[in-house]
């Protein structure tokens, strides 16, 4: 089978969405389809390189200021610019399937060449690109925006939400014809370099909470920042890696809470330096507004992390409270605070809800997920066929 994918994101761009689509691409690679991936260019990365088998086309954008977020400009600007090498790339060979990541911005990117090639387009829609409480400019918000999705959603062969949280938005929102399937976003076992607590600075007896995330509003920091300061636990230390556009804001938070001891920022952190920190933390945190699906929870699961974060998201269907989570309401800073204190002084709970989420991450590995998705792809083209 020849996929052609679009996403305006790819590693090391963007988030958790570019992750999960390019390991979805790597596995169906690696399964012997043939897979183009075509995403955005930003600089000091190649224009185009093969990747675990999969053919990375990065095009050039306009207004991409840096790797952890994309600009309005930069995301207005790719459904062009995909369109543009998609049809390059076609001179070379047909492609069976359209496989696209967000109905916004590369959703038009597919419409487009569906049209066009008459060929099944599968979308993937992620969180943001349908409802984001965070952003002004969500799409559930503007008129034209969501008229613009609406669209997409309607045009698609079919659409794919990685959540039930995701489905159920996209229905009571934009009412789409279909309602959407669902296939979760999958995890891939990483490999890395074992590391201890001393090789990567931090101290023996210190109980570490550790957020992994871009540094963006959706993200919640000021309250988890706030909620570290109620913390009673002042063996409690809290780890932050990832950078984004609030990191000085974030950094001004902790002095004017008193708390700059008791948060080390990590900046931008490699794959391997991510899983380092992962394994030789206590506590996986995250004050989130909203998660779509939560790739880097399943990060912290594979590591035996049990996990303090917010009860609204895609997140609720492979976190439970009490079981492999401690899940509070978004903006509850004193019960955020409780749930930190909860876990830091309790060693047993800890070990216990970490071992429960090794065994529940082995339910979403990738190959799986992968499969589904083909079946979903040979389903679609011999709808089409016929």
């Amino acid at each position: 089978m020849r996929i052609l994918v679009l996403n305006y994101e790819y590693p090391p761009l963007g988030g958790g969405g570019g992750v999960a689509a390019a390991n979805i691409a790597e596995e169906m690679a690696r399964l012997g389809h043939h897979v183009d991936y075509i995403t955005s260019h930003f600089m000091g990365l190649e224009r185009q390189e093969q990747v675990n088998g999969v053919r990375v086309f990065r095009e050039p954008v306009a207004g991409r200021k840096d790797y952890q977020t994309a600009s309005i400009l930069s995301m207005l600007s790719f459904p062009a610019a995909a369109v543009r090498r998609a049809v390059a790339l076609r001179r070379e060979a047909d492609y069976d399937i359209i496989h696209t990541h967000f109905a916004i911005p590369s959703g038009p990117a597919g419409y487009i060449l569906s049209k066009l090639w008459r060929k099944p387009h599968v979308l993937s829609v992620h969180g943001g690109d349908i409802y984001d409480p965070s952003k002004k400019y969500s799409p559930h918000r503007h008129p034209l925006l969501k008229l613009a999705v609406k669209r997409v959603l309607n045009q698609a062969s079919t659409v794919v939400a990685q959540s039930k949280d995701i489905a159920d938005r996209t229905v009571s929102i934009y009412r789409p014809k279909r309602p959407p399937l669902r296939i979760p976003l999958g995890f891939r076992t990483p490999r890395f370099a074992a590391a201890d607590r001393a090789g990567l600075g931090l101290a023996d007896g210190t109980v570490y909470a550790i957020a992994v995330s871009r540094l963006v509003p959706r993200k919640g920091y000021p309250e988890l920042l706030a909620a570290l300061a109620k913390c009673r636990s002042q063996r409690l230390v809290l780890l932050i890696a990832g950078d984004g556009p609030e990191a000085a804001s974030l950094g001004r938070q902790c002095a004017e809470l008193g708390i700059e001891g008791r948060v080390h920022f990590l900046g931008q952190v490699s794959e391997e330096q991510k899983y380092q920190y992962l394994s030789n933390a206590d506590i996986f945190c995250l004050a989130t507004h909203h998660e779509g699906f939560g790739i880097v929870y399943q990060e912290a699961m594979h590591c035996g992390l049990p996990i303090v974060t917010t009860n609204v998201g895609g997140q609720t269907d492979f976190l439970t409270d009490g079981d492999n989570a401690l899940l509070i309401d978004p903006c509850d800073v004193e019960g955020l605070a409780a749930g930190l204190d909860r876990l830091a002084g309790d060693e047993a709970e800890r070990r216990r809800m970490g071992a429960r989420n090794r065994e529940i991450i082995r339910e979403y590995m990738i190959d799986g997920v992968a499969r589904q998705y083909l079946l979903l792809f040979e389903e679609q083209i011999a709808r089409r066929k016929s």
